[in-house]
């Protein structure tokens, strides 16, 4: 059973492994690897990775677009008609009835915006669920479940959880990512596209030092009657000395981005 942790409202300076912390009850689960070593809570449990899944996906397509010889240039016909319509899709602004996108405008979307609708043509054209998920256990990765997509999450969100990592797990593919993202053009794009990400601002970027960059993915649940959200982000924190740090979030029943940031201050601070 995950661990249920009550969060004072205050950011007070306490450990984030197993001491309370910020504004709420929720659950949650961390893990922070540096030279090898790992230190965590609930680091070891299932969570529902929402738009998180998204870093494994471009993996798989990264790996579909090279045994296939397409280009990042090459193109697809999106029907502006066969998309959903009632979700978070900043593409849906950029045309009207038909119009082609590039993969390397779908990954960008769907990594650097957390476009649903651009995952969604991912799956479509590149790859479903369970090629993403075999894909994950080809790589090594055995905790790493993939089974939905936007548009079935979308209609139940219940079966979000179907979709899940620890986040020792989760650290463990990053990890992966560092040391291969210039292995061919494909990762190096993924790598970038990820370092341009734009949301999540006020979670793992909020608590990193003034001058560290960071390579990640963030996750958003849907919100309940209470207005609790699952929450999560997982990255690479490049430190300005040189060294990085790679860090898995999961959250449940949120009520603020700050329980993350707070998290991340508090295992960076641990680990030092």
């Amino acid at each position: 059973m995950r661990k249920i942790v009550t969060i004072v409202c205050a950011l007070i300076a306490t450990s984030c492994l197993g001491q309370d912390l910020i504004c709420d009850s929720t659950s949650y689960g961390a893990c922070i690897m540096r030279d090898g070593s790992f230190v965590g809570i609930n680091e070891n449990e299932h969570f529902a990775m929402h738009s998180v899944m998204k870093f494994p996906q471009a993996l798989c397509v990264a790996d579909y677009l090279s045994r296939k010889g397409l280009d990042l240039d090459d193109t697809i016909v999106v029907d502006k008609a066969d998309l959903m319509q009632d979700t978070w899709s900043p593409m849906l602004k950029r045309f009207e009835c038909k119009t082609t996108f590039s993969y390397a405008q779908l990954l960008e979307l769907s990594l650097g915006q957390s476009d649903n609708n651009a995952s969604e043509l991912l799956f479509k054209f590149c790859g479903k669920p369970k090629a993403v998920e075999k894909y994950m256990r080809k790589l090594g990765f055995h905790d790493i479940h993939i089974r939905m997509t936007e548009e079935q999450m979308h209609k139940n969100p219940a079966k979000a959880i179907e979709n899940s990592s620890t986040p020792t797990e989760m650290v463990r593919l990053f990890e992966w990512f560092y040391h291969h993202k210039d292995d061919n053009r494909y990762l190096t794009f993924i790598w970038k596209a990820m370092a341009d990400c734009s949301t999540g601002q006020k979670r793992i970027p909020a608590a990193i030092p003034a001058d560290a960059r960071i390579v990640h993915k963030t996750g958003t649940g849907f919100p309940s009657a209470e207005g609790l959200q699952d929450m999560n982000d997982a990255g690479i924190i490049l430190m300005p000395n040189g060294s990085h740090a790679i860090i898995a979030i999961f959250t449940t029943n949120s009520s603020s981005e700050a329980v993350i940031a707070n998290i991340t201050r508090q295992l960076l601070e641990r680990r030092r």
